[in-house]
């Protein structure tokens, strides 16, 4: 305030009396059960709302956070909570913020209803509705039924995309209706339910058809290639996807070229008889190159490593699809990874020379797998395996491998190495070297060994960016023995319950492989596809021979974002094998299913030909025998949990045929379990672990079945 005061004839004393505002000494929340004081604080920088410790206190910001308060506590769905405050005097120039709370009851969504409709019946609308769904068993443990607007936004979205790809572009939706009712009036306050019933109007408007397409401000590009974006839908109506990718397409010819700055906008003009016209509008900009390529935080990875796998390059023209395609690759390696915020930068942009620089955002990842692990059945005993791999050798990108496993059933001892790139050209080479022992109890009392030594070559090259081809060429010294009764009558020697087998098997196998699956450990999106051929004998030589040809389709999609992610993922796999030639073929060369990586639950090898009763079928030594043929299909519901948590719910189903014992493919033998697992991904194993739950859904007498199975890595 200013006064003032004659002092004189022609003389004021002027006056200027100040208050401060006081200093905030604390601010406390009192009654918070639902929020925490890092949410609130979140949110207050969002909003800017400046009340901190030692800051002067404004009375705006109070009201604001008091608002937001409230807000927040609507978003989780309590409509009825109150927040107040208040200020009390620690000193003349302090105060103690209080804001205190009344959360209240939480009410939850009991209906959505549509007004106007007519082209879609309530239930096509609600389906749409996926954050905003009525109370139930689902929608409770996904927290779909409380009314949150920013979920309510989205799920109006897609209401208004449903419509507009039917041509009804027009489409208004207004303002909700909402109202909270109590479900039982007559109950006392203390047990009365209120629940939001919600009421969606909705004016369709009209239907149009597709009409003519024009371009305008297009230079680079003529109106013939810009216009092969666009295809008229069937039935000629105006269908919003059509138009989407459309511009879509063009906006991605125009920014592969290096027209980084390039828009596209579309309107629709509506011309008589409810027919729209689309224009496009193209502001191309300038043609941009690759100033400088950089990577940051690869402390051990080579440059030329990272670099040799990008589809852009230096002095070149900036293209933007490549660019995206290189980063996917880059993470597809596992040894470097990108940085999720902001993977890369764009620098030193000069409009004179057209040019932009790169630099690529990361972290050097584990680049070694160090798995430990075991486990006990009563079947199979106990068991130790160990194996080292890095898969970034020396910074070259080289995969060097050791395992070891050693128990009761298993003996194996395997070294690998494999160089992606020979020469800087997408060529890749490795070889194995193994000595393998397997010794398990088939089926009641046959008992089958199994040694095996022998080493592979194999040369390989990449196509395009998910494409590869493999050749390779593998030599093993084989020996078989079959025990019946459990023990034989001298180790090693023949008897008439121990017969042994020697072969030789020399195989060539050519394999092509297409592989867009983002994450190999823990995937969410993409394709897997390989075909592969194996031909052993013949002019290879060995003692051994046949051709097996095995094809295996893999696909994972995304079902659901946000707080709850999940994922859906299929794996379907077939071969087939056919012997020729004079000599006896070795009996583990044939198809035996099962396994926590085949269809789970049954134990590993333990799928063979059983006929028409469900008992095993023998050969005319007494052997079980397994198919020629096999298939296999596998279904999963991923949810991720967050953090290394995965719970997958599965089916499998899957089995072996073989024609000559007259058990042809037959969809009716296929066998069938169900089940849950739940995968840990721990960083010092680089692999995920596997607890499973199965049951077999089609038991059969003898079945080797593991309701519970424990393994590392992945199941498709």
């Amino acid at each position: 305030e200013i006064e003032m005061e004659p002092v004189g004839p022609d003389r004021i004393r002027v006056i200027v009396r100040v208050e401060e505002r006081p200093v905030i000494r604390s601010l406390e929340f009192e009654g918070l059960k639902k929020l925490d004081r890092t949410e609130i604080e979140e949110r207050m920088d969002e909003k800017r709302i400046d009340l901190r410790e030692g800051m002067p206190l404004a009375l705006g910001d109070l009201k604001r956070l008091q608002s937001e308060l409230e807000s927040m506590y609507r978003e989780k769905g309590f409509r009825f909570a109150r927040v107040r405050y208040e200020l009390e005097e620690v000193s003349p120039g302090e105060r103690r913020v209080v804001f205190q709370v009344d959360e209240g009851n939480k009410v939850k969504i009991e209906e959505v209803e549509f007004e106007g409709n007519t082209v879609f019946s309530d239930y096509r609308l609600k389906w749409a509705l996926r954050k905003t769904r009525p109370s139930g068993p689902i929608s409770r443990i996904l927290k779909r039924d409380v009314f949150n607007p920013a979920n309510y936004q989205e799920d109006i979205d897609r209401v208004r995309d449903l419509y507009r790809e039917k041509g009804y572009k027009n489409v208004a939706i207004g303002e909700p209706e909402l109202e909270v009712r109590a479900l039982r009036p007559d109950a006392p306050p203390a047990k009365q339910k209120r629940r939001l019933f919600i009421t969606i109007p909705i004016d369709e408007g009209e239907r149009f058809r597709y009409g003519e397409v024009t371009i305008r401000g297009n230079e680079v590009f003529s109106d013939e290639v810009l216009l092969r974006a666009f295809s008229k839908p069937r039935g000629k109506w105006l269908k919003a996807s059509a138009v989407d990718e459309g511009v879509e397409a063009v906006d991605k010819l125009y920014r592969n070229a290096g027209y980084i700055y390039s828009q596209v906008d579309v309107t629709l003009e509506e011309r008589g008889e409810d027919v729209a016209d689309i224009v496009v509008e193209v502001v191309e900009g300038e043609q941009y190159k690759v100033g400088r390529l950089e990577f940051e935080g690869n402390d051990r990875t080579r440059d030329k490593v990272l670099r040799r796998e990008f589809r852009v390059h230096e002095g070149r023209t900036l293209n933007m699809g490549a660019l995206r395609n290189s980063l996917f690759k880059l993470n597809q390696l596992r040894y470097f990874e990108l940085d999720e915020d902001n993977p890369i930068e764009f620098e030193n942009i000069d409009p004179e020379e057209k040019t932009v620089d790169l630099k690529v955002q990361g972290q050097e990842a584990d680049r070694t797998e160090l798995l430990f692990g075991g486990g006990w059945s009563e079947l199979d005993g106990f068991f130790g395996q160990f194996s080292l791999r890095t898969q970034n050798f020396r910074g070259r990108g080289e995969t060097l491998s050791v395992a070891v496993q050693t128990g009761r059933v298993t003996e194996r001892y395997e070294l690998s190495y494999f160089v992606p790139w020979i020469l800087d050209r997408p060529q890749s080479a490795g070889f194995s070297a193994f000595s393998r022992e397997l010794d398990f109890f088939l089926f009641g009392d046959q008992r089958q060994i199994r040694r095996e030594t022998g080493g592979s070559l194999t040369y390989g090259r990449n196509f395009k960016l998910f494409q590869a081809f493999r050749i390779s060429y593998g030599y093993t010294e084989l020996e078989d023995q079959v025990f019946f009764g459990g023990t034989s009558d001298e180790e090693g020697e023949e008897g008439p319950t121990n017969r042994l087998f020697n072969f030789e098997k020399s195989t060539l196998s050519p394999i092509w492989i297409y592989d867009s699956v983002d994450n190999r450990l823990e995937p969410t999106r993409g394709i897997r596809s390989t075909v592969s051929f194996d031909y052993s004998g013949g002019f290879l030589g060995g003692n051994v021979s046949f051709y097996r040809p095995e094809a295996e389709f893999t696909y994972y999609r995304p079902i659901t974002g946000g707080r709850v992610r999940t994922v859906f993922g299929v794996n379907a796999e077939a071969g087939w094998l056919e012997p020729f030639g004079d000599e006896d073929f070795p009996l583990l060369e044939r198809y035996y299913r099962g396994g926590a990586r085949s269809v789970r639950g049954f134990a590993n090898r333990s799928l063979f030909l059983r006929d028409g009763e469900g008992n095993p079928i023998r050969d005319e030594f007494g052997n079980i025998v397994g198919g020629t043929q096999y298939f296999e299909l596998g279904l999963e519901y991923q949810i991720l949990l967050g953090g290394p948590f995965r719970l997958v719910f599965f089916t499998d189903a899957g089995n072996v045929f073989d024609d000559d014992f007259g058990r042809s493919f037959d969809i009716d033998e296929l066998r069938y379990t169900t089940g849950v697992e739940l995968r840990l991904f721990v960083p010092v194993f680089g692999l995920p672990l596997r607890f499973i739950y199965a049951e077999n859904l089609d038991p059969l007498p003898g079945d080797r079945f593991e309701s519970f199975q424990f393994d590392v890595g992945t199941s498709f």
